[in-house]
């Protein structure tokens, strides 16, 4: 490797002179055009990486060209490489052999004079007239690698005798172009310095994800959670302007070592055959991009806090797929938080109403903690049988209670909601043999002695237990206990007129078993469970309040069979 030098001296504004072991040059001009007293031209956008050059003293090239200096195989056909004879195969890689070691020692000559030119484009650089004085000097070597590549390339062999001679060719075209050598030996180096400098400008990163991903949080801030949708917004927000900043950073240092690679590539050169490593003209629109995405992100997502803050979305009362109490409880106080009016006049409007019309609100189901889909399915049917005047406010407290149809005896359920936050606390009772079990679901900081519930509680317990010595005051000879017959409740709990009526008629209570037996298979065929729990609830509401003899019992029973069998075949809720 021979010793270089290179400085670059400014002695004016725009001019340059430019010192190096091949001689002295002046540049003029700054950024975005050169021109160098060698008459090279170079023209480029700053910033951008796009740069032509153009040395005007390149373009005087001789008609006489070394035509011998690279000839091709052409007539060998590659793809059939595995089909020629073992013969054949050494003629062709012997062929190839000559061209590689001839076009890369001239390669080496021509770089080492200041041209940049690769092997493919040899033709080009053997008719440049300074150098043809040196190539008409190897014309003989070059006719004898080349008669020995057409002779192989028409009758697919050659002698030993051809080979050694061709050989001989190459090897003093090798030493012809080593002892030649120009005073530029650095122009490789600085081309491929120029090329990694070309493959170290990043790629493009993609802002689509970090888009989708705002969006998917902007429409969460819309129809769940204001704040999880935010946040998720924010990190996506946050991780496109991460990616798009690497890029840039990584982008102005690539253009910066391009710049300063062109340069010290110009400085060297004198021709350039082959067109040197260049990046590609693409527009880099990676930035607007970037603000623009962010900005429709961030937009999104504030218009749908907005909206959700203004128009909440309204629950669905029915056919709302399950969601644990935690979740449903968040949802419920970011209501609250954006509307204080809401806590109140949302449970307000429920005074009225009866339990099982509201029991899949998601208000509702918010007020209560620790309520799995089973459990929430049997406290669904303890309350389709109601007293008229359905759920009231009751000392602050919302309150409701309800039974299961044909149970209301030993299976039921009452909840009390308060008014102002929104907590609860919901009782189930379910009777196993003559004691009745509680089961209570709310929340920690909300007792039961809180709530109007213990009464309701203390009630049912009376109901269940007679009182005690009540038993042992009477005399056993004066115990007489009123008949009583099979029926679907248990008639020692009997607290109305048509259930001491059906529990003391053999044939009312019979039609009380066989009809419950209806009522199963009635509710398991219907669609609309919703109309079949509300149409439950008003006749037996009328049962209650209206039949208070055996007539209108019978009446009744007859009824309800006829209207739950057909219900049962077709699976429509009748009147």
């Amino acid at each position: 490797m021979g010793w270089s030098f290179r400085k670059s001296i400014k002695v004016a504004p725009g001019i340059r002179i430019n010192l190096s072991k091949s001689g002295v040059s002046t540049s003029i001009g700054g950024r975005g055009f050169t021109y160098n007293s060698r008459g090279r031209v170079t023209a480029s956008i700053p910033g951008t990486g796009l740069r032509f050059t153009h040395n005007l003293k390149s373009g005087r090239r001789t008609t006489r060209p070394a035509s011998s200096v690279v000839t091709g195989s052409r007539n060998l056909d590659a793809d059939g490489y595995e089909l020629l004879s073992k013969r054949e195969q050494a003629t062709r890689d012997f062929v190839e052999k000559v061209q590689t070691r001839t076009a890369t020692a001239l390669v080496a000559y021509f770089f080492s004079h200041g041209v940049y030119v690769r092997a493919e484009d040899l033709s080009d650089a053997v008719t440049l007239e300074d150098h043809q004085d040196f190539l008409n000097s190897l014309s003989r070597e070059f006719e004898i690698t080349t008669g020995a590549i057409r002779l192989a390339v028409d009758i697919g062999s050659i002698s030993l005798a051809e080979k050694e001679k061709a050989m001989r060719a190459v090897y003093e075209i090798e030493k012809q172009c080593t002892d030649h050598q120009g005073q530029q030996e650095e122009l490789s180096q600085a081309a491929s310095v120029l090329l990694i400098a070309v493959r170290s400008y990043p790629s493009t990163p993609s802002l689509v994800s970090p888009f989708i991903i705002g969006l998917v949080g902007a429409f969460i801030a819309y129809a769940a959670s204001i704040g999880a949708g935010l946040g998720l917004t924010a990190l996506a927000v946050l991780y496109g302007a991460a990616n798009a900043m690497k890029y840039l950073r990584g982008r102005n240092a690539a253009l910066a070592a391009i710049e300063a690679a062109d340069q010290r590539f110009d400085s060297l050169l004198t021709a350039e055959i082959t067109a040197r490593p260049m990046l590609r003209a693409d527009v880099d629109n990676v930035k607007p991009k970037a603000v623009g995405f962010a900005s429709v992100t961030l937009v999104a997502a504030l218009a749908a806090a907005i909206m959700r803050v203004s128009h909440p979305i309204s629950a669905v009362a029915d056919n709302v797929p399950s969601e644990t109490p935690a979740t449903a409880y968040t949802s419920l106080a970011q209501e609250r938080k954006s509307d204080p009016r809401q806590t109140t006049d949302g449970f307000a409007s429920m005074v009225g109403k009866y339990p099982y019309d509201v029991v899949n609100d998601r208000r509702f189901k918010a007020a209560f903690r620790g309520v799995s889909r089973a459990d929430w399915k049997n406290i669904a049917d303890r309350l389709t049988v109601v007293n008229q005047s359905g759920m009231q406010l009751k000392d602050g407290f919302l309150v409701g209670e309800g039974c299961k149809a044909h149970a209301c005896n030993s299976d039921k359920a009452a909840f009390a909601i308060n008014a102002t936050t929104g907590k609860g606390v919901l009782m189930m009772m379910a009777t196993r043999g003559d004691a009745p079990v509680f089961t209570t679901y709310g929340w920690k900081e909300l007792s039961i002695g809180q709530t109007p519930l213990a009464d309701w509680k203390q009630q049912q317990l009376a109901d269940a237990l007679p009182p005690a010595g009540s038993m042992a005051e009477r005399p056993a000879t004066t115990v007489v206990s009123a008949p009583t017959f099979p029926t679907s409740f248990d008639c020692s709990k009997a607290h109305s007129d048509a259930e001491r009526l059906i529990c003391g008629d053999a044939e009312l209570a019979a039609a009380d078993v066989e009809l419950a037996a209806v009522y199963a298979r009635a509710k398991a065929a219907v669609s609309d469970q919703t109309a079949f729990h509300g149409r439950t609830r008003a006749q037996w509401n009328y049962r209650e309040q209206t039949c208070h003899d055996r007539e209108c019992l019978v009446r009744w029973y007859a009824d309800q069979k006829i209207a739950l069998n057909e219900m049962a075949e077709t699976g429509i809720v009748g009147p």
